[in-house]
């Protein structure tokens, strides 16, 4: 658990540059860090200890005023996220200098007025299909209906004169002013049972009247109106399409023959469903909406955010009330009212709403209230990431160690390494991470509890995978360690290079021994050199000059004897050598026309001839001047030239396209063409060697792992490629000669370079034919297996130079991929 920079600073505060053995807090500060777990209580104390010894001469000179600013901007800092949250809702920033009642027009809405929103007439009650109640005053213009029925039956709709008399058949006039619909049934049944005996009667209403009444004051169309006389305030209301945002939800008058007879707060209504002083109207009644009151904000975690109309309420609470309350994320110690002053100046004034009587805190015209939110994460647990079976929070308590976690071995994945583990911690004081690792081995299997280490609040324990030389999951402690370096402290990283099994950093514990470094690195592997070690320290010689010595470590006795293992310091690097001369176990292949092919192991230093003497030489049918020998560096070389080659090409036909009008399209094209085989051509990582004089003794090639022998058997084609036009393979034929060759390919191209036209002999060899006046055919014989390259005439094409690599390039590539895919 990290505490808030606003309680450390606090802390902090009260600290003079006096031993810190004579500090003493305010009750309040020592309250606040008792209420601490006592780990995190400990930690507390002995960071404020440091601290104070750290800035003791600094804080002996700053003024007492100074350290209250700073306090706060960094209080400010801390909470940075929460303001943002604010600022969302509401619109406010620190650096706007603005008016808050402003910004909450802006962002937040005034609360009720989009009761009004749509069409008002909807709203309005209807004169049909609706219970009339019974204490409806009955006026000029009603329709009553009458049914009567027994000894004979009648119907009649009457309506009441403007006199207030209803004219009914057989009873007479009947006077109903001021009379209820109820007194007006009773009155009517009455009259019907003393003058029509056997009688009976049913009375309803039919048509009601329509009443004229006033909407004043900040109603958005003042007027008068005709509405039905069922209507009540509200639904005038909406007849008139509502209240403005400056008129009041809150003090809503009804005013009758110049009296207010009632005051309505439609608060009572949208809040609490109380609909008992929404009065029915009579005709010339006035609906007046006077001004709206006074106005706070309310924002953040509250379940209706939005602008409020103040009536009786002049607390905090009363106001958060109105905003429904406080929701669940809400974090009500770090509360704010946000004030404009007599000076026109923005104020904050911080209310810790868990105190006892902090809700009373009075309520001002334009306050704003800011409620912030809890952060984001959970507190006092223990989180167990990595290879474990059920990775997660669990809950942290008082003296909870290792084993109560991971209490079994068999709660581990298979694949996690049981040789070294870590526990992150985070200081909470001032946050810098710090580690200590510990071994499942030495505690499930060797019983020792100095590894059950005992955790702290919010710890992180880190299980690896022992199969993930990387490591990929203490990279993020790794760079945390690095960023919180200091030159007082520098970062606690220490390295372990060579023969281990997981080379690499590692944090720094406390007092961390040479044996853990190798612990962490996973152990020895197989080539180590067991013996001795070296460790490179470096020291800074008082900050004037950083040196380095090299110790050496002997390895064998580091075990048994303890002083040996010395205890590391940052920056320390462990390089476990390996033994001289070792050697993996190092193979290459041997296919084709070989007696035993295969793969075969190879000592260190051997030759090709000799392998294929243990492989029992040729077959009868081999062709060794055929033969293809392929070496992976090679292979590698030439394919990033391929890369490098392709990106100047490309970069070529760009420029000369774009610079040079005198360059044909049928150049470009040709360019565009190469580039595209070579962006589709692969190394093959030939070396070309002659595989007879090799058998023969007379030159030897020393292998290396991952070669490959392939020894074809006698070939009997002739292969043409180039700027002919039909290249292709021919049946070998003695009597044949180059140009015969290229006859029966269709012979050369235009843009072909006859004068540079050569063979590659089938074992890789290029050979250029040379005439004169007395060889006009040449003088190089054509044999089977052979392979004649026509070149493109680079100088017709020119500026574009590159192409003659190029296709020269690419010629030998396709032709030891073809002599490969040929076996």
């Amino acid at each position: 658990m990290k505490l808030p920079k606003i309680l450390l600073l606090s802390f902090l505060g009260v600290f003079s540059a006096v031993s810190s053995n004579a500090q003493t807090l305010s009750s309040e500060q020592q309250a606040k860090l008792n209420s601490l777990p006592p780990a995190l209580r400990a930690q507390a104390i002995e960071e404020l200890r440091k601290y104070n010894s750290a800035n003791q001469s600094e804080n002996a000179n700053r003024p007492i005023e100074q350290q209250e600013v700073v306090t706060r901007d960094e209080t400010v800092e801390s909470d940075e996220r929460i303001k943002e949250s604010f600022e969302k809702s509401t619109g406010t920033s620190e650096d706007e200098e603005q008016f808050s009642e402003k910004k909450i027009e802006q962002e937040l809405k005034q609360f009720g007025y989009n009761l009004f929103a749509g069409t008002p007439t909807t709203f309005a009650p209807g004169t049909i299909d609706i219970p009339v109640p019974v204490d409806y005053v009955v006026g000029p213009g009603d329709q009553v209906r009458i049914q009567l029925f027994g000894k004979q039956s009648a119907s009649y709709d009457l309506y009441v004169s403007r006199e207030g008399i209803l004219q009914v058949p057989e009873l007479g006039p009947i006077s109903v002013v001021g009379q209820t619909f109820q007194e007006l049934k009773q009155n009517i049944a009455r009259r019907v049972s003393e003058q029509m005996i056997g009688m009976d009667v049913f009375i309803t209403l039919g048509e009601l009247r329509s009443i004229r009444v006033f909407l004043l004051g900040d109603v958005k169309h003042p007027g008068a109106y005709t509405v039905s006389s069922l209507s009540t305030i509200t639904n005038a209301l909406f007849v008139s399409g509502g209240i403005r945002s400056i008129g009041s939800l809150r003090n809503i008058e009804l005013k009758r023959e110049g009296e207010v007879i009632a005051i309505l707060d439609l608060y009572d209504l949208l809040l609490r469903g109380d609909i008992s002083k929404d009065l029915p109207l009579q005709p010339g009644d006035v609906i007046f909406v006077p001004p709206v009151g006074k106005l706070t904000g309310v924002a953040g975690e509250v379940r209706r955010p939005a602008i409020y109309e103040l009536k009786n309420e002049d607390s905090i609470d009363q106001v958060i009330e109105l905003a429904g309350g406080l929701t669940s994320l809400a974090y009500p110690s770090l509360s704010q009212i946000e004030r404009i002053s007599d000076n026109g100046l923005k104020t904050l004034l911080d209310v810790d709403l868990t105190k006892s009587g902090s809700g009373d805190t009075p309520i001002k015209d334009g306050d704003t209230v800011r409620i912030y939110s809890a952060l984001d994460r959970v507190d006092n647990y223990v989180r167990v990431e990595g290879m474990v079976e059920r990775p997660g929070d669990y809950q942290w308590h008082e003296g909870i160690r290792i084993s109560d976690i991971i209490s079994h071995i068999e709660q581990l994945q298979n694949d996690a390494d049981l040789s070294y583990a870590l526990v992150v911690s985070k200081n909470p004081i001032d946050g810098r991470w710090s580690t200590r690792s510990f071994s499942f081995e030495k505690y499930f299997l060797g019983q020792d509890s100095r590894h059950n280490l005992e955790l702290r609040p919010n710890d992180r324990i880190i299980v690896f995978d022992d199969t993930n030389v990387e490591r990929e999951n203490i990279e993020q402690v790794i760079e945390r360690l690095k960023a919180q370096g200091t030159s007082a402290e520098p970062q606690k990283i220490v390295s372990i290079s060579g023969s281990v099994r997981h080379p690499g950093e590692y944090p720094l514990d406390q007092q961390m021994p040479i044996s853990d470094l190798i612990r962490a690195g996973g152990g020895f592997t197989q080539d180590a050199y067991t013996l001795e070690a070296e460790l490179l320290r470096f020291s800074d010689n008082g900050k004037t000059v950083r040196d380095s010595i090299l110790l050496p470590i002997d390895l064998v006795s580091l075990e048994s004897n303890p002083s040996l293992d010395i205890e590391l310091k940052p920056f320390d690097l462990l390089t476990i050598k390996r033994i001289p001369e070792w050697t993996e176990n190092e193979q290459i292949e041997l296919s084709g026309e070989i007696r035993f092919p295969g793969v075969y192991t190879i000592e260190r230093g051997e030759t090709l001839s000799q392998v294929i003497e243990r492989a029992g030489g040729l077959t009868s049918l081999a062709h060794p001047e055929s033969a293809v020998f392929l070496r992976e560096s090679l292979r590698v070389a030439e394919q990033e030239n391929i890369l490098k080659l392709r990106e100047r090409l490309r970069g070529e036909i760009a420029s000369t396209s774009l610079q040079n009008d005198d360059v044909s399209s049928d150049s470009i094209s040709t360019a565009e063409s190469l580039l595209e085989q070579l962006e589709n051509t692969e190394a093959a990582g030939r070396l070309v060697i002659n595989l007879p004089e090799i058998l023969m003794g007379m030159r030897d090639v020393t292998l290396k792992a991952g070669d490959k022998l392939k020894v074809p058997k006698e070939p009997q084609a002739v292969t043409i490629i180039g700027s002919v036009n039909y290249p292709t393979s021919h049946l070998y034929q003695n009597d044949l000669t180059r140009d015969d060759y290229i006859s029966l390919s269709g012979g050369l191209m235009r843009n072909a370079d006859k004068k540079q036209i050569y063979i590659v002999r089938a074992n890789g060899r290029v050979e250029t034919e040379k005439r004169s006046r007395f060889f006009p055919n040449g003088s190089i014989s054509i044999q089977p297996g052979d392979t004649i390259v026509v070149p493109i005439d680079v100088d017709r094409m020119a500026p574009l130079k590159l192409w003659s690599a190029t296709s020269q390039i690419f010629y030998q590539i396709a032709l030891g991929a073809a002599a490969i895919n040929s076996f």
